[in-house]
């Protein structure tokens, strides 16, 4: 994780954590094998995990350094846009923050547990995303109180789009939920323009472009209701992929009251098709197509940090305890794909993080038999090439070479 150090370095807070019990903390998502518990990661590291359990609960700006690592490594001539999406974590227990029925895609039902909003950087040009910011949702409000849960989401943009340098990003891709009045509005008055999707049987209207009729009363504004089956009133565009057909048109939404550019996506051999709305009305739908299929990148983060850095894992039940945890899990998956990407010979390779946290794996134990096999690095110096074993049969394979009377 050199390029985590490097950004630690760089935007160093003499407020925040020791950077050397950070840098254990990242280094131990990427290589620890089984929970990512408090007792599992001081088996690795010389803390008690009573040390641990304490220093997470300490506020580390995550924000800073992915966004400092992201610029480091992401062209800045590539196409960006924002994404937001929450995601549920699920949680055993009755006295950790945050426990409410949440939306839990995976199994298409309403569950208890716990919910995070991730706000991503998509890099849309090389088709990849990287964790950005990362909050728990509250627990739904009193009923005496009017928030909702698109004020939390709100509140969440506001607070990282008016403290960090993001100038380079003026769209957010979000899905069909925050296609509602409320939140685009919201987002607009940042100075954003929204991607999202919309149902098939949206409420839309035709844009009057005749004559203007003569005498008094307000002049004409729409023309009728949208309807996707006909072709006629759309303008087609060119997509690459034979099977898709695509048509825009700026069209005004009633519930929204305000004009959107229209992309409609079909896919020609079944016959389905998807509404891609944008408040940008200038934007190609060239642009308005790409960012959208870019936004599902978003939920490869998630399925990384489930399944290698213990998302779902953390045994603390503070709010300030389980932040830092979910952070530095997700953190930890968008360093590791950064990393690999500044050293990959093609930018576009494909990226696996079980590769990773086995190679990181092997490095530690790697280090391990030297330092106990040869404490004054003899071993070492005399096999230059041994840090770059990968897999347990190259390992063992180096052992009984080089140190056949073990």
């Amino acid at each position: 994780m050199r390029l985590f150090d490097r950004v630690l370095i760089r935007v160093k807070d003499p407020k925040k954590p020791p950077q050397k019990f950070l840098c254990h903390v990242m280094h131990l998502m990427l290589m620890l094998p089984g929970r990512m518990t408090f007792r599992n990661l001081s088996r690795y590291r010389p803390y008690h995990e009573k040390t641990f359990a304490r220093w997470f609960a300490c506020d580390v700006d995550f924000v800073r350094l992915n966004r400092a690592a992201i610029v480091e490594v992401v062209p800045p001539n590539h196409e960006h846009v924002l994404a937001f999406d929450p995601s549920f974590v699920p949680k055993s227990g009755k006295h950790s923050y945050g426990l409410d029925i949440f939306w839990n895609g995976a199994h298409s039902r309403a569950e208890q547990g716990l919910e995070i909003a991730t706000l991503a950087w998509v890099d849309v040009t090389h088709h990849s995303a990287y964790t950005l910011s990362v909050e728990q949702t509250s627990p739904a409000p009193h009923r005496d109180t009017e928030d909702t849960r698109i004020d939390a989401y709100l509140a969440h943009m506001t607070r990282v789009v008016t403290t960090q340098p993001l100038q380079a990003l003026k769209y957010l891709a979000v899905d069909g939920y925050f296609s509602n009045k409320k939140f685009v509005d919201g987002i607009c008055a940042l100075d954003l323009h929204v991607i999202s999707q919309r149902r098939r049987d949206a409420h839309l209207r035709h844009l009057y472009s005749g004559p203007r009729r003569n005498g008094p009363g307000r002049p004409n504004t729409d023309d009728g209701t949208v309807d996707i089956s006909d072709s006629a009133r759309v303008e087609p565009g060119e997509v690459d992929d034979a099977d898709i057909a695509r048509y825009s048109q700026v069209v005004n939404h009633p519930p929204l009251q305000r004009n959107l550019h229209l992309v409609v996506v079909r896919h020609r051999p079944t016959g389905r098709y998807a509404l891609l709305l944008s408040t940008d009305v200038s934007l190609s739908a060239q642009t308005i197509y790409r960012s959208d299929k870019a936004h599902f990148q978003i939920e490869f983060l998630f399925r990384d940090a489930q399944q290698f850095t213990g998302l779902s894992d953390c045994q603390a039940r503070s709010a300030s305890k389980l932040r830092f945890h979910f952070t530095a899990s997700l953190s930890a998956v968008s360093f590791a794909k950064l990393e690999a990407r500044q050293h990959s010979d093609w930018p576009q390779a494909p990226f696996s993080m079980a590769s990773l946290k086995r190679r990181y794996f092997n490095q530690h134990l790697v280090d391990r038999i030297v330092e106990h096999l040869a404490p004054e690095g003899r071993l070492e110096q005399s096999v230059p090439s041994m840090r770059r074993f990968v897999t347990t049969a190259q390992l063992l394979i180096w052992l009984l070479k080089f140190c056949p009377q073990y």
